[in-house]
């Protein structure tokens, strides 16, 4: 088996289409068709100022999630964390965005026992009903603070303006998609950071975290 403890991913799974929400009614090759399009708007609208690294101590935070309460880094010392950063609540469906980004990790936090976090910048008031929809706990960094240290953000608003998703909703500053795993010692060991029409791979997240498949030869 290979040693995990210092993997940094350069890879991404790109969705075969772009999903936001039922509620937008996109269809699900709305934005990939324009592939020009696409990659303009991912030049124009990442916003990242910064990023950990593997190596790296994990910077803490206190988030509020369902019912206000907080919950903060600090208090799961001890045991490996995983960090699930999305643009949006109640975007996506089964097979693309957030929902799906989510749904992958289910198994990682209620079978192997792992601590899955999500962060995302919606309100408190949505924490409660959009985590026992995605299955996941999840978190309001309102601030955008946590998730720029984390993974970077992006002009969300204008990446779908751009896709013809959205109007005039440019300027609406979300995480980028991201993942990010800690040790026991609140190390990183695993970090990817994509746009929100990819999504992290997620052996590779259960190869950091020493469970499912660790050996890709």
């Amino acid at each position: 088996c290979h040693d995990t403890s210092h993997i940094q991913s350069p890879h991404a799974t790109d969705m075969s289409a772009f999903t936001l929400s039922s509620t937008f009614n996109v269809a699900r090759t709305a934005g990939l068709s324009k592939s020009r399009a696409a990659k303009t708007t991912r030049r124009a609208a990442v916003a990242t100022k910064a990023a950990v690294k593997v190596g790296d101590a994990a910077p803490d935070f206190t988030l509020m999630g369902a019912g206000f309460e907080t919950t903060s880094l600090s208090s799961l010392k001890g045991q490996k964390v995983v960090l699930a950063f999305f643009p949006a609540a109640f975007s996506g469906d089964a097979d693309g965005g957030c929902q799906c980004q989510l749904a992958s990790l289910q198994s990682i936090d209620k079978e192997d026992g792992i601590s899955v976090l999500g962060i995302t910048r919606d309100t408190p008031f949505v924490m409660g009903p959009w985590s026992e929809f995605a299955g996941i706990k999840c978190l309001s960094d309102v601030s955008n603070n946590t998730q720029e240290a984390y993974v970077g953000t992006i002009d969300f608003g204008k990446f779908l303006d751009d896709l013809d998703v959205s109007t005039n909703m440019a300027g609406y500053v979300s995480s980028k998609r991201g993942c990010v795993v800690l040790d026991e010692d609140q190390k990183v060991i695993y970090t990817w950071a994509g746009m929100p029409d990819q999504l992290p791979d997620v052996t590779e997240i259960q190869a950091a975290l020493g469970i499912g498949k660790v050996n890709f030869e």
